[in-house]
């Protein structure tokens, strides 16, 4: 497999579904840390929400996070 950048090193798969995992894993602990942070009850239920999506993104495998897009946007 080679790099679409110069320089860069092509990662497998299971290394780029690792990847997301971990990002969905760290946007969803983020809005966890916010949503307890935060006096808004709004903003808390929206935190909270939005932390379970990204944690649920995690544990899907990488075709079904396609929909996480159209979720976001409506």
């Amino acid at each position: 497999m080679t790099s679409p950048f110069p320089g860069g090193c092509a990662l497998s798969n299971s290394e780029n579904k690792r990847k997301r995992e971990l990002e969905c894993l760290r946007l969803a602990s983020d809005l966890t840390r916010i949503g307890r942070d935060t006096l808004n009850p709004d903003l808390r239920a929206h935190c909270v929400r939005m932390a379970k999506l990204w944690s649920d993104q995690a544990a899907r495998g990488p075709a079904e996070n396609d929909s996480v897009q159209s979720t976001l946007y409506h």
